[in-house]
C-alpha cells in the first residue's frame, strides 16, 4: 500500500514480505541478505502498477540513490564516520548496486521477464545518452553506470544487453530531425555511440550482437537492418539528404563564388565531425581484439559484397547503399589504412601479399579467411574481373591457391589494405562516374538552352510562341541541377578527401609497380622497366582485382580534371614526413609510362587509354595557343590562356625522368596502332579521341625539348640502328610492323575526319543558307544539331591528325614512301587537296568558323607540305643513301601523278594561289611547292610509258588485284597467287589475311620469287626501249 509520507510517495509496502520474514524469525530489516527477495518483490506487476514507474525506471532511481549514498560516504560527508562503519556501508551499497545492475540487464536481455509498464528500458538508456548531462541527473553517472554494467555482464551476455540500447539509437538516428546534418540532433546520436564504445569492454561486445551483422541483411537493409548501418548512412550528400540541395543550396546559384565556397566549407566541417566520429567507434571495436577485429572486417566485407551493384553502370539505388553511406565507410578505412599508408618510405608496402584474395577472402573463419557463413564474400572476390586472366584461368589458378597454400593471417595490414580498397571502389570511386554523368547533363542542357535561345528561326511559329513558357521551365530545371551539383562539389572536391585518397593511392600505385618491377624490390629500390613479353611479373599479377588499377587511374583522372591544386599539394604528395616517392613527381609518371611501354601487363583496352587520358591532361597545350604549325606562317600568339602550374610541373618531372625520356614516345606511337580495338560498344570512335590525345600530347613533348624529337626519329628509323637505344624499348622487329601500321592509320584516320569534317560542315552552310521562310523545319533543326556537334569534333581531330601527318612526314619521310602504301597516301592527299582548294572549297565556310575550331588555311598549308617532304630532296646524303632516296621520291611523285581521279596541275595551282595570297608560307616554301608540281606533271608523261607498258604486259606480269605491272613478284602460300608485294603489303597492314581466300596471312609468310622478278625486269627494258623509239 502506497505511504503517505510525501517524502515517501514513491514507496510501497511489501506486506507479503514482512509477512515472511517474520515468519522465518528474521528481522524486517532490508539486508544484504535478503535485498534481493525485496527486489523481486517489488518488482511485481501490481506493485509496478502501483508506483506508476516502470521497473527499468525504478531499478535505476534506486542506482542513483545508491550511487548517490557511495558518494557521500567516499566524500567529505563520510569523512566522520568510523572507517570499519563506512566500509561496511560502501560495500553493501555495492553488492545492492551490483544486484540493481543485474535486474537492469536483465531487463534489457528479456523484458519479458518484467511487467510491461510505463517506459521501457532501452528508451530510458537512449534518453539519458542522448541528454545534456546538466540536464539529466542519470547522464552524468551514466558512465560509471555503463562500467558496472559492462563488468557485471562481461562473460554473462553483455552483447544482449547493449543491443536494445544501440537498436534504440539507431532507430532515433533515422529521424528526420536526427538524420540531417543541418540539424544538430546528429551530434547527439555520434556523442550517445561514442560514450558506448569509449568504455573497452562494452566496445569488444558491440561486434558479438546479433544485430551487428544478421545474416538476413543484405544490400541496401544494410543502411537500417545492421546495428551501425543507421550511422554509417547519415550523409553529406544529396541523395542521402534532400534538404542539402533545396535548403541549404537554395540560393547557390544567385550567390558569389565566394559565398558557394564558404557554404562548402562549412558542409565539409560537418561531413569531417560525422566521419572522425565514425572512425573512433570502429576503430575501437577493431582495437577491442582479435576476435573483434576478424568480426568487424567481415562486416565490412559483407557490407560491401552485397552492394557490389553501385559499380555498375546503371545503379538502381533501391538496392544498394547510397552514397553517404558508401563515402563513410571508405572513410573509416582510409583513417584505419593511414599508419601504413602515411609512411613516406613506405617500409610496410612488402606485408601487403597480392595472393590475399584466396589467403583470407576465400577463406572461412575457421580456416583462417573472412569469408562468412553465407559465401557473399567469397563469391565477390571469386567473380571480379582480373587484370589479365578469364574466368577458367581465373577458377583454375584460385583453386590451386586454396589447394596448396596454407592458412595465413598476414595481420592487419593487407586486410585494411584491401577492404579500403574496395570501400573506395564501391564508395568514392564509383561516385565519380555520377558527378561526371550529371556535370554532362548539365551542360548538355545548357547547350540545348543556348541552341534554341540563339536559333529561334529553326523552331516551328507553334513552338516560337511557347517560348517564353518553355524558358521559364527549363531555367527552373537548370537551377535544380545547379543545386545538385554545388551540393556535389562540397562533397566530390573537398580537399581534405582528395587528399586522403591521394595518399592511399600513392601506395596503391606504388603496390601495383612493386608487382611488376624487374628486380620486385620497388620502392626500396629503383624501379626497372619489366620485360615486354609481361611474363616476369607473373600469376600473382595476372590474378589481381583489375579495380585496383582502374581506380587508380580513374581517381587519378577526375583529381587532374576537377581539382588539380590536390595533385601537388604537399600532403598528399608523400602523406606525413620525410622525403619519400612523391606522388605527383615521382609515382604518377612511373605509373603512366610503365603501363603504356609494356601494354600487355593490363588487357583492357580502356585501362591503357585512361593512361593516355591522364597524360593529355597534364600536358596540355590549349589549340587556340597553337604557334608550331609546320611550314605555315601565322600561328597563333601564346601566353593568353592560363594553365595549371601542375602542367608545367608534370612535364618537368617527365624530362628528369631516365624511363620516361626512353620509353614514353615509342609507348605512344606503338598504342596508337593498338588501340583499333577498345572493346567496347563504341570503340570506333573511342579510338580518335584517343588518339586525339596521343598527337596532342606528342605535340607537346615535341615542343618542350629536342630530345623527344630525336627520340621519334630514332623510332621511326630503328631498323639501321643496330643496338641503339631504341631498340631497347621494345622488339625491333615487331616495330617494323608498328610502324607500318601507324603510318597507315595515320593515313585512314586523315581520310575519315577531313571526309567527315568537310562533309559536316557542308550540311550546317546548307542549312544556313536556306531562306527564312523556310525556317522551322523540325528535319533541319535536328540535322543542325547532329552536325554542329559532329563537326566539333571532327574538326579537332582532322587538324591534329594532318598535323601530326605534316610533322612526321618531314621528320622521317620514309616510312610514308614506303612502296605498299604510297600510292593510298598520295590518292588521299590529292582527295583532300581537291577538298580544300578545289572548286567546291567555298561550300565549306560557315557564319561562325571558330565555334567549330576550323581553319581551312592551316589545314590547306599543312596539308601541302606533306605533298613537299615527301616528294623533294631535303638535305645532303651519301651516294647510296642518295639513290635510295631518290627512288623513294620518284615513287611518291609518280604515285600523286597517276591518281586520276583527283589529281590536276590546275589544283595545285590554285593552291598555291590561296597559300600566296593569304601569306601562309614563306617564299622559299611557296617556291618548292612549286617545284613538286612540275615535278608531278614531268611524272605526268612519264605515266603514259607505264599505260604501254601495262596495255602490253602477259597476264602473269600483272598484279591480279590491282592489273599493274608487278616489279618484285611474291606468291601467296596459302592461295598459291601471285601478288607484287607492295601491293599485298599494303593489303595486310589492313586485313592480315589472304584477299582470295580469307585464310590468314602475314608478311613474313610471302614467298620471294627471284627469277619471275628478273624475267618480268628484262621484258620491261625492252618494252620501254620499243615504246621510246615510237615515240620518236
Amino acid at each position: 500500500m502506497r505511504n503517505t509520507n510525501p517524502k515517501r510517495s514513491t514507496r510501497c509496502y511489501l506486506k507479503g514480505v514482512a509477512d515472511e520474514l517474520r515468519s522465518e524469525g528474521i528481522a524486517v530489516l532490508i539486508t544484504t541478505q535478503v535485498f534481493e527477495r525485496v527486489l523481486v518483490a517489488r518488482l511485481d506487476e501490481d506493485m509496478v502498477a502501483a508506483s506508476g514507474i516502470s521497473v527499468f525506471e525504478y531499478l535505476v532511481g534506486s542506482w542513483q540513490m545508491s550511487q548517490t549514498v557511495v558518494s557521500n560516504l567516499c566524500g567529505a560527508k563520510g569523512k566522520a564516520l568510523d572507517l570499519a562503519v563506512r566500509e561496511a556501508r560502501v560495500k553493501a551499497l555495492g553488492e545492492a548496486q551490483l544486484l540493481l545492475v543485474s535486474y537492469m540487464g536483465l531487463s534489457l536481455q528479456i523484458p519479458d521477464m518484467f511487467p510491461q509498464l510505463g517506459r521501457s528500458g532501452r528508451a530510458i538508456m537512449a534518453d539519458a545518452l542522448l541528454a545534456d548531462p546538466n540536464a539529466n541527473p542519470l547522464a552524468e553517472q551514466l558512465p560509471e553506470l555503463l562500467s558496472q554494467m559492462a563488468a557485471r555482464f562481461a562473460n554473462d551476455g553483455l552483447p544482449e544487453v547493449i543491443t536494445p540500447v544501440i537498436s534504440e539509437l539507431g532507430l532515433r538516428s533515422l529521424q528526420r530531425a536526427n538524420r540531417s546534418l543541418l540539424q544538430p540532433g546528429f551530434r547527439s546520436i555520434l556523442a550517445a555511440l561514442d560514450t558506448l564504445t569509449t568504455n573497452r569492454q562494452i566496445a569488444a561486445a558491440i561486434p558479438h550482437m546479433a544485430t551487428f551483422d544478421p545474416e538476413d541483411c543484405n544490400g541496401r537493409r544494410m543502411q537500417t537492418g545492421t546495428a551501425l548501418g543507421p550511422f554509417l548512412a547519415l550523409s553529406g550528400f544529396p541523395a542521402g539528404d534532400e534538404s542539402i540541395a533545396k535548403v541549404y543550396y537554395s540560393d547557390a546559384p544567385q550567390r558569389s563564388h565566394q559565398d558557394r565556397e564558404s557554404l562548402h566549407t562549412s558542409l565539409r566541417t560537418t561531413v569531417q565531425f560525422l566521419q572522425s566520429a565514425l572512425f573512433e567507434i570502429v576503430n575501437r571495436l577493431i582495437r577491442s581484439g582479435p576476435g573483434e577485429r576478424t568480426l568487424t572486417l567481415q562486416l565490412t566485407l559483407r557490407m560491401l559484397a552485397t552492394n557490389a551493384l553501385r559499380s555498375g553502370m546503371q545503379v538502381d539505388f533501391t538496392k544498394v547503399v547510397d552514397d553517404g553511406f558508401a563515402d563513410n565507410l571508405a572513410s573509416v578505412w582510409m583513417r584505419l589504412s593511414e599508419p601504413f599508408t602515411n609512411d613516406a618510405s613506405l617500409s610496410r608496402l612488402s606485408r601487403v601479399d597480392p595472393d590475399w584474395v584466396t589467403l583470407r577472402a576465400l577463406r572461412s573463419v575457421r580456416d583462417g579467411g573472412l569469408d562468412d557463413d553465407q559465401n557473399h564474400i567469397s563469391t565477390y572476390w571469386r567473380e571480379l574481373t582480373r587484370i589479365d586472366a578469364d574466368k577458367e584461368q581465373i577458377d583454375a589458378y584460385l583453386e590451386q591457391q586454396l589447394r596448396d597454400q596454407m592458412p595465413s593471417d598476414g595481420g592487419f595490414i593487407p586486410d585494411c589494405f584491401f577492404v579500403t580498397a574496395v570501400a573506395l571502389h564501391l564508395g568514392f570511386v564509383s561516385t565519380i562516374a555520377r558527378y561526371i554523368e550529371m556535370m554532362k547533363r548539365i551542360g548538355r542542357f545548357k547547350s540545348e538552352i543556348e541552341r534554341v535561345t540563339n536559333s529561334p528561326g529553326m523552331l516551328t511559329p507553334a513552338q516560337r510562341a511557347n517560348l517564353p513558357v518553355v524558358m521559364q521551365r527549363w531555367e527552373s530545371q537548370l537551377q535544380d541541377m545547379k543545386r545538385e551539383k554545388y551540393a556535389m562539389d562540397a562533397q566530390m572536391l573537398d580537399p581534405r578527401r582528395l587528399t586522403c585518397a591521394m595518399v592511399f593511392y600513392r601506395f596503391v600505385i606504388c603496390f601495383l609497380l612493386r608487382q611488376v618491377d624487374g628486380q620486385g624490390a620497388f620502392p626500396q629500390q629503383a624501379f626497372t622497366m619489366p620485360p615486354e613479353s609481361g611474363e616476369k611479373a607473373g600469376e600473382k599479377w595476372r590474378m589481381l582485382p583489375e579495380f585496383l588499377v582502374e581506380d587508380a587511374i580513374e581517381f587519378v583522372v577526375f583529381v587532374t580534371t576537377y581539382a588539380p591544386d590536390v595533385l601537388t599539394d604537399s600532403t598528399a604528395q608523400v602523406g606525413q614526413g620525410g622525403n619519400g616517392l612523391r606522388m605527383f613527381d615521382d609515382v604518377l609518371p612511373l605509373l603512366v609510362v610503365t603501363f603504356l611501354a609494356r601494354p600487355k601487363l593490363i588487357r583492357n583496352p580502356y585501362l591503357k587509354a585512361k593512361l593516355v587520358d591522364i597524360l593529355h591532361f597534364l600536358t596540355y597545350r590549349d589549340p587556340r595557343e597553337d604557334d608550331d604549325y609546320v611550314d605555315t606562317l601565322g600561328g597563333n600568339i601564346p601566353g593568353n590562356i592560363h594553365l595549371h602550374p601542375s602542367i608545367q610541373q608534370f612535364q618537368a618531372n617527365l624530362d628528369s625522368n631516365a624511363l620516361a625520356r626512353a620509353y614514353l614516345v615509342p609507348a605512344l606511337l606503338r598504342f596508337y596502332v593498338d588501340i583499333e580495338q577498345t572493346g567496347s560498344s563504341s570503340q570506333f570512335f573511342e579510338k580518335f579521341t584517343t588518339r586525339y590525345y596521343i598527337a596532342r600530347s606528342l605535340r607537346a613533348l615535341w615542343a618542350r625539348a629536342p630530345r623527344y624529337v630525336e627520340v621519334t626519329r630514332r623510332f621511326f628509323m630503328q631498323s639501321g640502328l643496330g643496338t641503339s637505344e631504341a631498340t631497347t624499348t621494345g622488339s625491333t622487329r615487331r616495330d617494323q610492323r608498328v610502324i607500318e601500321e601507324f603510318v597507315t592509320r595515320l593515313m585512314t584516320d586523315t581520310t575519315y575526319l577531313l571526309d567527315e569534317s568537310l562533309s559536316k560542315l557542308a550540311v550546317i552552310r546548307d542549312i544556313e543558307k536556306k531562306p527564312a521562310e523556310a525556317a522551322g523545319d523540325n528535319d533541319d533543326a535536328n540535322r543542325l544539331e547532329d552536325a554542329e556537334r559532329m563537326a566539333r569534333s571532327f574538326v579537332s581531330l582532322a587538324h591534329e591528325t594532318v598535323h601530326m601527318l605534316a610533322f612526321l612526314s618531314r621528320l622521317v619521310p620514309r616510312p610514308f614512301q614506303a612502296s605498299e602504301i604510297v600510292s593510298r597516301l598520295a590518292a588521299m592527299l590529292n582527295y583532300n587537296l581537291q577538298q580544300l582548294a578545289g572548286p567546291k572549297c567555298s561550300n565549306l565556310k560557315v557564319q561562325d568558323m571558330q565555334k567549330y575550331s576550323f581553319n581551312p588555311r592551316v589545314l590547306l598549308s599543312e596539308l601541302t607540305s606533306v605533298y613537299v617532304h615527301l616528294g623533294l630532296r631535303t638535305s645532303k646524303q651519301s651516294a647510296a643513301a642518295l639513290s635510295e632516296e631518290t627512288e623513294a621520291i620518284d615513287r611518291f611523285v609518280m604515285a600523286v601523278a597517276e591518281d586520276d581521279r583527283s589529281y590536276s596541275q590546275a589544283l595545285f595551282d590554285k593552291a598555291y594561289f590561296i597559300l600566296e595570297q593569304r601569306s601562309l608560307k614563306s617564299t622559299q616554301s611557296l617556291a618548292r611547292l612549286r617545284e613538286f608540281a612540275h615535278k608531278c606533271q614531268s611524272a605526268k608523261v612519264d605515266s603514259r610509258a607505264m599505260l604501254f607498258l601495262e596495255s602490253e604486259a602477259p597476264d602473269n606480269y600483272l598484279d591480279p588485284l590491282l592489273a599493274s605491272l608487278m616489279t618484285n613478284p611474291v606468291r601467296l602460300p596459302t592461295s598459291d597467287n601471285i601478288m607484287e608485294l607492295s601491293a599485298i603489303k599494303g593489303q595486310l597492314l589492313s586485313d592480315p589475311r589472304d584477299p582470295f581466300n580469307r585464310a590468314p596471312l602475314s608478311v613474313d609468310m610471302l614467298e620471294p620469287l627471284p627469277e619471275l622478278k628478273r624475267e618480268i625486269a628484262e621484258w620491261r627494258e625492252r618494252k620501254l626501249a620499243e615504246y621510246q623509239s615510237q615515240q620518236s
